[in-house]
């Protein structure tokens, strides 16, 4: 008469062993799954926040290079607590003005109110309003300032990035 054998059978073994296989593979791919996420997320928010500073950029440089042929100056409404940005151009002898201005705005999604960056473009018989413009991009502040032939803007993004554009006014040319 044969004695059981002491011991695990090998199937037993085998069975463990590619159970153990397969969730040492589970974990690490829950594991991988999870930092890819998270690495995508962090490049998404970094591209959102890279785009916003050069939309920002942008939408200020082209607005002042397209009418840049005229006098360019800076005005201070004090009963509206703006400082504009100021395009002076003549046409045929009617005079227009461009404005570049940051101002609170009702959001229409929310209603909360939020600061813009504006651009107005009335006739100089016109009185200004905030309202006479429209808005460009969200923005927390605007300060123009004219040094020579540059023009300096202080600006900071709804995030809270400061930026300070700096550009040589090509034909208008401000002196101050």
């Amino acid at each position: 008469m044969r004695k059981p054998a002491v011991g695990h059978s090998p199937r037993i073994i085998q069975s463990v062993f590619v159970l153990l296989l397969l969730a040492l593979f589970a974990c690490l791919s829950t594991f991988l799954v999870t930092m890819g996420a998270q690495i995508y997320r962090n490049t998404i928010d970094s591209s959102e926040h890279n785009s916003e500073s050069r939309v920002m950029t942008a939408v200020l440089r082209s607005a002042v290079w397209a009418e840049d042929g005229g006098e360019v100056r800076i005005e201070h409404f004090d009963n509206l607590g703006i400082t504009a940005l100021c395009v002076v151009n003549d046409y045929n002898g009617e005079t227009y003005l461009k404005r570049l201005y940051c101002a609170v705005d009702e959001d229409p999604l929310d209603g909360e109110p939020r600061s813009y960056l504006w651009e107005s473009y009335t006739s100089e018989d016109t009185e200004f309003t905030v309202e006479s413009g429209e808005t460009l991009c969200e923005l927390k502040s605007f300060v123009p300032s004219i040094e020579g032939k540059t023009l300096k803007a202080e600006v900071e993004s709804k995030d809270g990035t400061k930026s300070t554009i700096r550009m040589y006014l090509r034909a208008g040319g401000a002196e101050e």
